[in-house]
């Protein structure tokens, strides 16, 4: 199992990191969109955890990434059934989330056009 994930891994690396560099040698012009790419998403991502930081929605992330992760190490580890659940939750969860918190997302839509 140790030897496939290594030439997983190696056969990653040759084909998709070595060709997009080739590609960003060719075409420097991509190198620049992709890093203010970056940077935007980076700084979307700021501005959200400062406006979540002051609401109960910041409980809820934590929740969330707790319950991401667990199903990544149950998906790593072949739990089968666990994994399951866990990724039924988050798939049905996402709608829940939307029902169950529809005053509050209102209240940050409001607060991103100010």
């Amino acid at each position: 199992m140790f030897q496939n994930l290594m030439y997983s891994i190696q056969n990653f690396y040759q084909i998709r990191i070595v060709e997009y560099f080739e590609s960003l040698y060719e075409n420097p012009l991509k190198l620049v969109f992709g890093i203010l790419d970056i940077a935007i998403v980076i700084f979307l991502i700021y501005k959200a955890v400062k406006i979540l930081r002051k609401t109960r929605a910041w409980q809820l992330l934590k929740g969330i990434a707790v319950l991401i992760i667990l199903t990544l190490v149950t998906g790593w580890l072949n739990f089968g059934i666990l994994n399951y659940i866990l990724s039924s939750v988050m798939m049905y969860g996402g709608f829940a989330l939307i029902v169950v918190f529809q005053p509050e997302l209102r209240r940050g839509l409001e607060q991103l056009r100010n």
